[in-house]
This record gives C-alpha cells, sequence and structure tokens, in this order.
C-alpha cells in the first residue's frame, strides 16, 4: 500500500511537470510570434517614416526654390552658358570637364527649350538651391533632389548617378510625366512605383509643384528606390527559412525573396500566382481577423501595412524548427525526470515491499523522494533562467506582487528575483519609471477587461539608476486569480530610434543655419553690388564725355578730308567753265562785228570740247566719290546670308582671287589658321575685310619694292573666349603720323598717302557692327611692315 501511494503521487508530480513544460513552451512560442510581429511592423513604420520625411523635405525645397525665384535681384555666380553646352540632338546639357557629380548638381534640357535670360538666371538659382538641399541630405535616406521645369527639363543632384543627365537618349523629355504635372495643386503627392526611364530603377517620388507668383513653373521633389526600401527587409534573415512578399496598391507583387518568384514571364498577381497559394490564404485570414499575425499550415505569417502608399508587407517563417529548438531544451530533463522517477517508484516499490513494517524507514525514503523532487524542480527552474527574456508570475494588485521570477529579471533590473518575490525587498511597482505607474496600471486592466490580454510599454529603474525600456505581454491565469507574463528589455531599439529622430532634428537646424548666413551673405553682397553700380555710372559719365571728344576730333578731320577730296575736281570744273565761257564771248563778239573765221570758230570749238571733257571726267570723280561715301557706312541689318564658315577655306579662296597680281609682283603668301576654327556671321563680311588689307598691302605696303611677303594667322584663345587673326606684311609700312587716325574716315593724313582714306575704315565698321569685334593696329618692333590684330568674341564665333 505505501508503495501505491508513492508511485500514485509521483506519478500526479510528473502529470504538473510535464503540464507546467507545455505552459512554458506556449509562452516562448507566444513570445516568438509578438516578436516575429513586432518586428515586420517595426520594419512597415521605418520604411512609412522614410515616405513622411521625403514627403516633408520634398514641400520645404519647393518653398526655398519659390522664394529665390521670386527675389529679382539675385545674382548667380556663374552664367548658364559657362556650365553647359549644346548637344547633337539639339539638347542642353552640363559641361562634362567642368562637372563634378559629387558635389554639383547636373543640368539636362530637352530640344527644343527656348532659354530666355530670365529663364537661365531661373535655372542657376534652381541649380545653386538644389545642390544646398542635396549636399545638405547626404545622410538622409532618399536618393536624390530634383527640380523640372515647365520645358521638360531637369536639375538634378545624384551623388549616386553622376551620369545622369549624360545617359538621357535623344528627344528624351519628362513633358507628359507623372512627375511633371501642369497646374498641379500646390502640395506634396507620391507618384505610384514606376521605373526611371534613364538609370531604370524602381522607385517612388515625392513630388511639390512650384509656383512662382501665382504661376506654375514645375516641380521639385525626392526618390527613393525600390531596393533602399527593401534593405530593412535584411532584418529578417536572422530567422531560418524566413520569406517576405510586398504587394503594392494593385495587388501585384513588386518584391520578395522568395526564389523565381519574380523571374522573367512569371504572374505577379498575388491572387492568381500559384506559387504564393499559401501566402494569400494566409492574408485573406488576416484581413478577415484584422490580426498582425496567425499560424497557417505548420508557418507562421505576419501582416503590417504602408498607409501613405497603400501597400502591404508580410512575412513567413516555420514553426517547426522554432518549436523543435524549444522542445529539445526540455527533451533532457523530461527523459531525466522520466528515468529518475522510473527508477524511484521501482526502489520504492522494493523497500517499501521489504520493509513494510519498518515505518521509521519508510518515512526516511520518502524525505529522499522529496530531495529528488526538489532537485528536479531546481533544475527546471535553471532551465528556465536561461531564457533571456523575464518570465513571471504575479498578483493582478497595485503592487504587482510577485510570486514567480527568472533569473532574467537580475540583467533587466540589477535586482536578484528574490527581493520582489511577496515584495521581501520592494515591489516591481516600485522600479517602474513615476511617470509610467498611472499608465500601466490602467493599460492592464482594460485590456484583461477586454480580451484577458495585455500588451504595453513602459520604463523602469535600474539598480544603476539608468532608464531602460521594457515590452511586457501577459494575460490571466489560474481562472482569472493570477497574472502571467513575459517582459522583454527594448532599450537598444528605443534608444536608436530616439538617435534617428535627433538625427533629423539635427539636420534641420544645419538646414536653417546655413540659409540664415546665406541671407546675410546675400544682403553683403547687394551692399557691395549698389556701391559697384555707383561706380560704374560715374565711368560711363565720364566715358560718354571722352567719346564726344574724340567723335568731335574725328569730325574735323573727316570734314578736312572731304573738302580736300572734293576740291581737286570742284576746281577742274570751274577752271573748264572759265574756259567755255570766254571762247563763247569771242565767238558773239566776232559774230556781232562780222569777224567770224572759220579758223577762228574750230579753234574754238576744240578749246570747248577739251573743257567739256574735263567737265565728264570731274563729274565721274564726283560720283564714284559719292559711291565711296555710302559704302563707308556699314549696318548689320543687310541682308547677307549668315551661317556657320571655315576661315581657313575662305582665306584660301580669297589669296587665289590674288594669285596673279602676288606673282607679278613676287610676294609671298602665307596661310597658318587652325583647321578647327569656324566662324558665325556673314562670309560676304569677312571676305570684304580681307580683301581690302590684301588691296592695302598691294597698292601702299610694296608700290616700290621688288617682292615682298604677306602672313595670316588665325587661332582659337582660350583666355579671351575668342578668335585671334593677324595679318602682317613686310611692305613700306604706315607712317607714324598717320598710324593714330588710320581708322577715321577721309582722314588728311591719310589722303596725303595717296589712298581714299575710306577702305580701313569700313574694315573698322564691318569688324564692330557685325562680329562685334575690334581690330587694331600694332607696329612691328625690329620689323618693317604693318600688322593688323582681328578679335572676334565667342559669341559670334565657335571654336
Amino acid at each position: 500500500m505505501p508503495a501505491v501511494s508513492a508511485f500514485l503521487v509521483l506519478m500526479i508530480l510528473l502529470y504538473f511537470s510535464v503540464k507546467e513544460q507545455s505552459n512554458l513552451i506556449e509562452n516562448e512560442l507566444f513570445e516568438i510570434k509578438e516578436q516575429r510581429a513586432w518586428q515586420a511592423g517595426f520594419i512597415a513604420e521605418h520604411i512609412e517614416q522614410r515616405l513622411r520625411y521625403a514627403s516633408a523635405s520634398s514641400f520645404r525645397l519647393a518653398k526655398a526654390v519659390q522664394t529665390r525665384l521670386e527675389q529679382d535681384n539675385l545674382i548667380t555666380k556663374n552664367s548658364l552658358a559657362s556650365i553647359t553646352q549644346p548637344y547633337p540632338d539639339g539638347s542642353v546639357r552640363t559641361r562634362e570637364s567642368v562637372f563634378s557629380g559629387l558635389h554639383q548638381a547636373g543640368i539636362f534640357l530637352p530640344a527644343g527649350a527656348v532659354l530666355t535670360a530670365e529663364k537661365s538666371r531661373h535655372l542657376m538659382l534652381v541649380k545653386e538651391t538644389v545642390e544646398m538641399f542635396g549636399q545638405g541630405a547626404l545622410s538622409n535616406q532618399f536618393s536624390d533632389s530634383w527640380y523640372m521645369n515647365e520645358d521638360g527639363g531637369i536639375v538634378i543632384y545624384w551623388p549616386q548617378e553622376p551620369d545622369f543627365v549624360f545617359k538621357a537618349p535623344e528627344g528624351f523629355s519628362y513633358l507628359g510625366s507623372a512627375w511633371l504635372m501642369p497646374n498641379a495643386p500646390p502640395s506634396t503627392y507620391w507618384t505610384p512605383l514606376m521605373q526611371d526611364p534613364i538609370p531604370e530603377l524602381l522607385m517612388l517620388s515625392a513630388v511639390t509643384p512650384v509656383y512662382v507668383d501665382g504661376v506654375w513653373r514645375g516641380s521639385v521633389g525626392h526618390d527613393i528606390t525600390l531596393q533602399s526600401l527593401l534593405d530593412n527587409a535584411q532584418l529578417l534573415k536572422g530567422e531560418q527559412q524566413s520569406e517576405f512578399i510586398l504587394l503594392n496598391e494593385k495587388g501585384l507583387v513588386v518584391a520578395s525573396d522568395i526564389e523565381g518568384l519574380l523571374q522573367t514571364g512569371n504572374d505577379r498577381n498575388f491572387e492568381t500566382q500559384l506559387m504564393v497559394r499559401d501566402w494569400n490564404e494566409a492574408y485573406q485570414r488576416l484581413w478577415s481577423q484584422s490580426a498582425a499575425y496567425l499560424v497557417h499550415k505548420q508557418r507562421l505569417y505576419t501582416m503590417s501595412t504602408i498607409n501613405s502608399q497603400g501597400w502591404v508587407f508580410m512575412t513567413s517563417t516555420p514553426l517547426q524548427p522554432v518549436t523543435d529548438k524549444i522542445k529539445s531544451a526540455f527533451t533532457a530533463l523530461q527523459t531525466m525526470a522520466f528515468l529518475s522517477i522510473a527508477a524511484e517508484v521501482i526502489i520504492l516499490t522494493l523497500l517499501f515491499a521489504y520493509f513494510h513494517r519498518r515505518n521509521k524507514a519508510y518515512v526516511n525514503h520518502l524525505k529522499d523522494a522529496s530531495a529528488l523532487l526538489a532537485e528536479e524542480k531546481l533544475r527546471y527552474e535553471t532551465l528556465v533562467d536561461k531564457i533571456p527574456s523575464i518570465v513571471y508570475r504575479c498578483k493582478n494588485d497595485k503592487y504587482w506582487t510577485m510570486l514567480y521570477l527568472n533569473g532574467a529579471v537580475e540583467f533587466a533590473t540589477g535586482y536578484h528575483a528574490e527581493d520582489f518575490i511577496d515584495n521581501k525587498s520592494l515591489a516591481f511597482a516600485d522600479i517602474i519609471y513615476p511617470d509610467d505607474q498611472g499608465m500601466v496600471w490602467q493599460v492592464i486592466q482594460e485590456a484583461l477587461d477586454v480580451s484577458g490580454r495585455f500588451k504595453v510599454v513602459y520604463r523602469v529603474i535600474h539598480k544603476n539608476g539608468q532608464v531602460r525600456w521594457m515590452i511586457e505581454r501577459g494575460g490571466y491565469s489560474d481562472n482569472q486569480k493570477h497574472i502571467e507574463g513575459v517582459i522583454t528589455d527594448i532599450t537598444e531599439l528605443k534608444e536608436a530610434e530616439q538617435q534617428l529622430k535627433v538625427s533629423n532634428m539635427t539636420l534641420d537646424e544645419k538646414v536653417a543655419s546655413k540659409t540664415a548666413e546665406l541671407q546675410t551673405t546675400n544682403e553683403q553682397l547687394t551692399e557691395k553690388t549698389a556701391k559697384l553700380q555707383d561706380s560704374i555710372l560715374t565711368l560711363q559719365e565720364t566715358q560718354n564725355e571722352l567719346i564726344e571728344a574724340e567723335k568731335m576730333v574725328s569730325m574735323t578731320s573727316m570734314v578736312v578730308g572731304m573738302a580736300h577730296e572734293i576740291n581737286t575736281p570742284l576746281g577742274n570744273i570751274a577752271t573748264a567753265e572759265s574756259t567755255i565761257a570766254s571762247k563763247v564771248d569771242q565767238l558773239q563778239y566776232a559774230l556781232a562785228h562780222d569777224q567770224l573765221k572759220k579758223s577762228d570758230l574750230v579753234q574754238s570749238l576744240e578749246v570747248i570740247q577739251l573743257s567739256l571733257q574735263s567737265n565728264d571726267a570731274s563729274l565721274k570723280a564726283l560720283l564714284s566719290l559719292s559711291e565711296r561715301f555710302q559704302n563707308l557706312h556699314y549696318s548689320h541689318d543687310v541682308k547677307l546670308e549668315r551661317g556657320e564658315f571655315s576661315l581657313k577655306l575662305l582665306t584660301t579662296q580669297i589669296v587665289e582671287k590674288f594669285a596673279t597680281t602676288l606673282g607679278r609682283k613676287n610676294i609671298q603668301f602665307d596661310i597658318n589658321i587652325d583647321e578647327g576654327l569656324n566662324l558665325h556671321g556673314s562670309i560676304e563680311a569677312i571676305d570684304e575685310v580681307l580683301t581690302k588689307l590684301i588691296e592695302n598691302s598691294l597698292k601702299h605696303g610694296f608700290i616700290s619694292l621688288d617682292y615682298g611677303h604677306i602672313w595670316l594667322d588665325g587661332h582659337f584663345d582660350t583666355h579671351l573666349h575668342a578668335a585671334v587673326i593677324t595679318y602682317r606684311d613686310n611692305g613700306n609700312g604706315i607712317s607714324p603720323s598717320i598710324e593714330g587716325n588710320i581708322f577715321i574716315p577721309f582722314a588728311s593724313q591719310a589722303l596725303n598717302q595717296g589712298g581714299g582714306g575710306l577702305g580701313l575704315s569700313r574694315v573698322y565698321n564691318i569688324i564692330r557692327t557685325e562680329f562685334n569685334g575690334k581690330i587694331e593696329l600694332q607696329t612691328p618692333e625690329k620689323q618693317q611692315g604693318a600688322c593688323f590684330v582681328i578679335t572676334l568674341p565667342l559669341a559670334k564665333s565657335l571654336s
């Protein structure tokens, strides 16, 4: 009979031991499910936070661009033409030679875009603003910063894609795309998940229209690539056979780590794809139950939503490895307990059978059995103590009086478990942060009344004085007499979250500080600009006075030249008229007195004939002079064909016209012009300039020489940004007395050299009017002859 009683007692203890083991396994599985759901929710919340930050940053960028464009007095450091260049396809792009994608924003304007001075200034102001935002946001979680204007062009700062503006294909434009919607409401909106046509990356874009003085001027925004969003999902890889799926608002699979799911040609419809049938079933049940996780076909499924995009983020992990891992921890204990109990039953049976009459021996044996049971209990509690989270059982009172705590409480709070049992040294409520105590009581009681289970996050004060964050999950046990649950330390997660918030706030403060500095610098530059404008006005007034004085001197010289030129033919005409009048008077007198002889008549008529011929020659000279007066003026409005042409080819053709004359006078002509030097303008104008210079050398430079040499050089000067043409001969040269007036019409000094005084003046007018250039006479040192240097600015010529 005693043996039977002992056997029954041992069986009862074994039953409760197995039951307690099952409860612990269920609690651990519950904790794992909660942690998995929390982890997936944290990833979805982090993605949501990135999207919200990108949206807010896009709105701030739009306001910054609007503010700068509405300030008409802002001046940019560089001109648009100095950092961009036209491409063969008609587009305008950033000049690669002066571009650094790590520090500068690139510019792309599609073919056909009309660039006014105002648009160019706006693009430069926007470029500076985008660079400032982009460089300040390098640590942020979006990929780039950009501005698109109303012509379909883009100004973009994207250090990871420095060749962005150079990859745009021929005929490309953002007009009609989701990034550029004319007259959209002035608030930030999101584009659907789609592929950018240039880097060919799937991305979302936060877009904000820009309005300047109420007029739509394009849009700004940030892009977030899908790959960067999914980098967060790598946190799930710590779980064996863990998988995830990301669904867009249309129910299509846009990302997954399931092998073969996203291969080309596979159906991506979540509802019809056979590879994810179990996922779809779990998805339907999760939606219908409004649950964050569930177990379906031996796998744990979680579901989180990204509300701003209408996306769904699902994860899946098998439960069997987790269950096996937990059960294996109890297998040795269970086997040992079973063998021990079996051995004890056999031993006790033999002992009780042998010593059934010895009551004292029976009692001693029961003590031994009790000691063995205590040892087994100790082993069981030791195993529970190895679980990293706090496992507890307590009363539902204001003190949370603890009845059981595992060893993890010492690591989390600094106190031993015995300190809390029955409030021996202090109550667990005493270490809850004072501001959280009322909240913890209210949340737990309300949740227990509704569902019998609860979850609450609060702070505790560690024994060393530190404040640590805890998440507690639990519920009723023992017919609602006690509470059982698990407490997990989440301090590191909270600190990481706080650091992220502080980092974002620090970035905003830096941007605000930098903006204030730029405003101060802008005010200083504005003040200096005003002073500079006053100085320029003073210089312009002085210059105008000098020009007027120079005009008077030039006018005097021109009038003297004109008088000299006209005086000779007029004097000849007057002499001839006097001779004719004298002969007519003689003939009238002889005729009146009957003294007219045939010989006298013939002689008088011959004299009159010669005088008339002299007048005719003088009139022709005056007509020729009139034509030269007309040729003196050159106007850019003359309807001549203008375009791009090769200077070297034109010069070769001009020299061929003078080949006979050059050969006859034994004059060598050398041409040294860069092959790629092209000019833009009237080819007839340059033809006339070079022709008159050659004629001037032939007529005056080599008039008394047996041979000569002419040089014509041309090159592109990068410092002056201009084409420089040098014409030089080794002829007689130009007298120092007329060097200062060589380009003045009808200079009397020039007339004394045998010229008409008009050729070089017209050359001067052509170069100034047609090409906005200049021509200078340079006297060669230690050389004979004349040297003319012609400079044509880059704005009118091409290198």
